[in-house]
């Protein structure tokens, strides 16, 4: 028989198309991976399992809000009718304002902006009681004296912030008389003092309403907290695990804090910010407070200012604080020590640090967020600024100094116990006035 009248003839398969090769290619190319992921997780401790699993946790947390965020803002044009004009790049210096932009947060400042606008042109009505009385000592005060002293105590000020701390006073001693509690105790009433009142206002660019709400918050969580009255013993244990201390001063003058997350052995929240509060106080605190200088924008703030240094070696995200934590250590800095921080260097981060930066910068005011920078000590032109920043001789080794990294904690403990005898003598002797 013919072929034709025969079996049918089957036709040689078409030769694979480009949609089938790229498919082929992913999956055999996915094996692999898999493989060689199974094989590296077979190879980690359980504690660097524990580190990978949150890493990719958070990652996806913040893949599913800027999902969310994208998806809100395309459904409000859709229903607007079209896009909104689009809005000028903000520059890299501010990027923690555009993140906290993109996720939906608004800024505090943002908020309050329209209701305090001309509360920077409106002057608070002064009652005779209000005001402390004039010096009678020395040359006459000038006009603006809010605390009776000489005009050279107020030679920082220009004739505009002096009328403005004199408008702070008076407007504080109103909410006092009001409410009491917010001068109740001497300590209270020695923490404000015109310096105080002056990093508040320049805190909020002189504006009084936005000023006073937060001295007020300030007065009633150092209320609350009593912060004055912590002592070393009452943090030894998070303190003798040198993961917090000073260090001298920078070639500026400004007072050091180094401060070490590595070390950071405990996972209570309550211990770890009691510590902090102390560790700030200690940094901040001046022997005669009531006689230090208020200070105007334009005025040298070294002594006033503190330089952060953060050594991130050993740090894992198993040694980072909760994220409730870092929410209230970041409140209590930007909230109740204004004006405080001229700069905190992150010296050395891993790069899985930059997992816990992307769920915390969304709340670091853009003010703070400006004074941040990172240091690699494999890029020489960033260790030579830190150079000129600081006196290597107390920086520690692993920070590119020369100061031992050996950390004595009785020796630490015996210093801190003597400067808690120097400001319980401060406090007692204004107790008495």
């Amino acid at each position: 028989p013919s072929p034709a009248m025969g079996r049918r003839v089957v036709p040689p398969p078409p030769p694979p198309g480009v949609l089938e090769v790229v498919i082929s290619y992913v999956v055999t190319h996915v094996d692999m991976a898999k493989l060689a992921v199974v094989i590296e997780m077979r190879k980690m401790t359980p504690g660097d399992k524990d580190t990978v699993i949150a890493g990719v946790f958070v990652l996806a947390m913040l893949l599913a809000q800027v999902t969310l965020v994208v998806l809100a803002r395309f459904i409000a044009r859709a229903v607007a009718g079209g896009p909104k004009e689009v809005e000028e790049p903000v520059s890299a210096q501010v990027a923690g304002l555009a993140w906290m932009m993109s996720a939906g947060i608004t800024h505090p400042e943002k908020a309050e902006e329209e209701e305090d606008q001309d509360d920077i042109h409106t002057p608070v009505k002064i009652r005779p009681e209000d005001e402390a009385p004039d010096s009678p000592l020395g040359p006459p005060p000038t006009p603006f004296s809010p605390s009776g002293r000489q005009s050279v105590f107020y030679s920082k000020l220009t004739t505009h912030e002096h009328q403005r701390l004199r408008e702070f006073r008076a407007l504080l001693n109103k909410s006092a008389r009001e409410d009491p509690t917010l001068l109740s105790t001497p300590a209270l009433k020695r923490f404000a003092n015109d310096a105080t009142l002056c990093r508040y206002l320049r805190a909020r660019d002189w504006n009084l309403k936005r000023a006073m709400k937060m001295l007020k918050a300030s007065l009633q969580w150092r209320k609350a907290a009593r912060p004055e009255f912590i002592t070393w013993d009452d943090v030894k244990k998070e303190g003798e695990e040198g993961k917090q201390y000073l260090s001298g001063r920078d070639r500026h003058g400004r007072a050091v804090l180094i401060a070490r997350p590595g070390r950071d052995g405990g996972r209570e929240q309550a211990s770890h910010v009691r510590f902090l509060i102390y560790t700030l106080e200690h940094a901040t605190w001046s022997d005669t407070a009531e006689d230090d200088l208020p200070l105007g924008a334009h005025a040298e703030h070294t002594s006033e200012k503190l330089v952060v240094l953060i050594n991130f070696t050993g740090w894992t995200l198993a040694t980072a604080p909760p994220m409730k934590t870092a929410r209230e250590t970041l409140a209590i800095l930007q909230e109740h020590y204004p004006e405080r921080l001229a700069v905190a260097v992150c010296y050395n981060p891993p790069w899985i640090f930059a997992v816990f930066w992307k769920a915390i910068s969304p709340f670091i005011d853009p003010n703070t967020y400006r004074k941040i920078r990172f240091v690699n000590p494999k890029r020489e032109k960033e260790v030579r600024r830190m150079r000129q920043m600081f006196d290597m001789s107390c920086v520690d080794e692993d920070l590119g100094g020369d100061r031992s990294n050996a950390f004595d904690a009785r020796a630490f403990g015996d210093k801190m116990r003597v400067f808690d005898a120097r400001k319980a003598a401060v406090l007692k002797a204004k107790a008495r006035r």
